[in-house]
C-alpha cells in the first residue's frame, strides 16, 4: 500500500513555458505535455472541441443532452469557461435551459509544477430536494460552510443523510467522471492530478477513486483513532449540538458532520492544509477508515 508520496524540494517543470503549443511540437513527441493555458490560446471553437472531452457522453446523455452540441431541447445547458491566457478552465452543466443550479460542475487549473488541480467538482441529483447551505439566513454566501453556516438548512441536509458541503443529493456518477477526466488527461500527457478535499466525506470518497495523500495522511490516521470508543473525538460527541451526538464515529457522514462543526479542536487540529493526488490509471490502496460505512 502506498501510503506517502515524497515530494521533490525543487520540482523540475517538465512541460514547455510558452503559452503556445504547435503541431510541429505534438510531432516531435507524442507524450509531449499540454497544459490548459495552450489550450486556451486555440480558437473558441477549437477550445470547445477539445473540452468536450471532460464530460462523459453517456451521463450528458441520460440528462437529454446533446454531447456533441451541448444542447438541451434545442437550447444550450453546458456552460464553458475557458479565457485566453488563462491556465484554468470550468464547466457547468444544467439539464433544462432556465434550471436554478448546475448538477455538475468542473473545475481544473495549471499547478506551479507543471500539473494539474482539480479545483471543484460538483455532482447533483437535479430532481432532489434542494437545501440552503450554500446561504445564510441574510443571503450571504456560506462558501459550503467555510466561511459562515446556516444551521438550520444543515440540519435539514444532514436529516436528509447529505454530507457538508452538499445542496442536494449526489449524482452517483464520479466513478464514470474520474475516469473520463483521467483519459483526458492521458490525452494530453499528465501523469497524475491533484486536489485538495474540501470535507471528511470528500477526502473519503476520493481514496475509494484510487487516490493518496501529499499531505494529511496523518491527520486522517489521527482521525479514525481519536474517533473509536476511549478516543477524544468519540468523548466529544456529547450531543452538545445537533452535529455531535452520540454513534456518529460509526460512519464517514457522522464523522464528516462533527468535523465541519469544529470538533477537531478537541485533537488540537483542523481541516485544513489536506492534499491528494491520483496517479492516471493506477489506484493507491489508501484506506484511512477501513470497512467504512457511509
Amino acid at each position: 500500500m502506498l501510503r506517502y508520496f515524497r515530494v521533490k524540494p525543487r520540482p523540475e517543470k517538465y512541460a514547455p513555458d510558452r503559452a503556445q503549443i504547435s503541431a510541429g511540437d505534438l510531432e516531435r513527441d507524442p507524450a509531449a505535455l499540454i497544459t490548459l493555458r495552450q489550450i486556451n490560446q486555440l480558437p473558441e471553437n477549437a477550445r470547445r472541441r477539445v473540452y468536450r472531452g471532460l464530460l462523459p457522453p453517456a451521463l450528458l446523455a441520460r440528462h437529454g443532452i446533446d454531447p456533441i452540441t451541448w444542447r438541451a431541447a434545442g437550447a444550450p445547458v453546458v456552460r464553458l469557461k475557458a479565457e485566453p491566457g488563462a491556465g484554468k478552465v470550468a464547466l457547468g452543466v444544467r439539464p433544462v435551459p432556465d434550471a436554478a443550479d448546475d448538477f455538475m460542475q468542473i473545475e481544473l487549473a495549471d499547478n506551479s509544477l507543471n500539473g494539474v488541480d482539480l479545483n471543484f467538482l460538483i455532482l447533483s441529483d437535479p430532481r432532489a430536494e434542494r437545501f440552503g447551505t450554500d446561504f445564510d439566513a441574510q443571503g450571504q454566501p456560506t462558501h459550503l460552510g467555510t466561511a459562515r453556516r446556516n444551521l438550520p438548512e444543515e440540519q435539514r441536509a444532514q436529516a436528509a443523510g447529505l454530507a457538508p458541503g452538499q445542496v442536494r443529493q449526489g449524482l452517483g456518477g464520479s466513478r464514470p467522471v474520474l475516469d473520463q477526466l483521467e483519459a483526458f488527461l492521458g490525452l494530453l500527457g499528465h501523469r497524475a492530478y491533484f486536489l485538495e478535499p474540501l470535507t471528511y466525506a470528500s477526502a473519503w470518497l476520493f481514496e475509494r477513486r484510487g487516490f493518496a495523500y501529499v499531505r494529511g495522511h496523518a491527520l486522517m490516521d489521527r482521525i479514525h483513532h481519536e474517533f473509536q470508543p476511549g478516543g477524544r473525538l468519540c468523548a466529544a460527541l456529547d450531543d452538545s449540538t445537533p452535529f455531535r451526538q452520540p454513534g456518529q464515529w460509526r460512519t464517514v457522514r457522522g464523522r464528516a458532520w462533527a468535523i465541519h462543526d469544529g470538533i477537531l479542536e478537541h485533537i488540537e487540529a483542523a481541516w485544513d492544509g489536506l492534499r491528494m493526488v491520483k496517479q492516471i490509471g493506477r489506484p493507491a490502496g489508501v484506506e484511512t477508515f477501513p470497512r467504512a460505512v457511509y
